[in-house]
């Protein structure tokens, strides 16, 4: 169909890939619109202890931003899709953990912030995962500074949004992008075997809610940090529908990928049937 547009979750394996792995990416043949990576994609998910400020320093030393940015930027060319990369980058003070977006001839591409409304060429992660009793330790409050504003891109198909990881476990964001016209949401996402019983079904259930698209890119596989416990990565990188539908997920396995069409008509459609944007009360809502 003339309105399709195949979008992609590139899943890659725990522990970070560098240059040479994306430049080797094999994709599943045909077309290609959207690829998204998951978070962090370059590094080993670290802000799961404190002090390796040093051993991160070690880790990025050399890579300049671009180094970093290359690879996807190849990509992109390659295949001329839109290419979403969940990145650590170098900051100031404290890394970020950012998204980029290239457009299909490999370009960064501009979006705009909802609070300013100003031109920006990132989106910094706004809800870090400060998690201290929950099975689980993260602490990404020792590394980054939150992001200050939501970011949407206008792609030659669609306006998208992305929020990394721990952003999609917070409905006022997505009823954000949702109300700024999205019709993707890019979901970069490091997120490990614990997190299988609700993974896929919060996103159904977010998706359905909001009438969007969403294109979730996980790491998989075992992960290890100096002298810290081994992590296993869920994998399970998945595109949803609309209406809450799965529409493609992965496995556990290294360099999978999940693959689906997004369609403009059947996004009316839904949007359409289910009336929920046209039925929201905000005078209701006390947030």
């Amino acid at each position: 169909m003339a309105s399709e547009r195949m979008l992609t979750a590139a899943q890659v394996p725990a522990g970070g890939v560098d240059a040479d792995a994306i430049d080797a990416i094999h994709l599943a043949a045909g077309r290609h619109d959207l690829i998204v990576f998951p978070e962090m994609a370059n590094v080993p998910y670290f802000p799961v202890a404190p002090g390796l400020h040093e051993w991160l320093a070690d880790t990025l030393a050399g890579q300049d931003e671009e180094s970093l940015l290359s690879p996807y930027r190849r990509l992109a060319r390659r295949t001329g899709s839109y290419v979403v990369a969940g990145l650590c980058l170098p900051g100031p003070d404290l890394t970020r953990n950012a998204a980029v977006v290239f457009d299909r001839a490999g370009e960064l591409l501009p979006g705009r912030g909802l609070l300013s409304g100003e031109v920006t060429l990132s989106y910094d992660k706004t809800h870090l995962c400060n998690v201290r009793h929950y099975g689980s330790v993260f602490l990404e409050d020792h590394y980054f500074r939150a992001g200050p504003e939501l970011v949407v891109w206008d792609l030659d198909f669609a306006r998208m949004g992305v929020l990394i990881c721990y952003d999609r476990h917070f409905p006022e964001a997505w009823s954000t992008l949702r109300a700024n016209d999205v019709g993707i949401v890019a979901v970069p996402t490091a997120s490990p075997a614990g997190t299988a019983p609700t993974f896929l079904a919060e996103m159904q259930a977010m998706t359905l809610q909001q009438s969007v698209y969403a294109v979730v890119a996980n790491r998989a596989g075992p992960e290890s940090l100096p002298g810290i416990w081994t992590t296993e990565y869920l994998g399970q990188s998945a595109v949803f529908g609309p209406d809450g539908s799965v529409l493609n997920v992965a496995g556990d396995g290294l360099f999978e990928q999940a693959r689906a069409p997004y369609d403009t008509a059947a996004l009316d459609s839904v949007r359409a049937a289910m009336g929920l944007a046209t039925s929201r009360r905000p005078a209701l809502y006390q947030i």
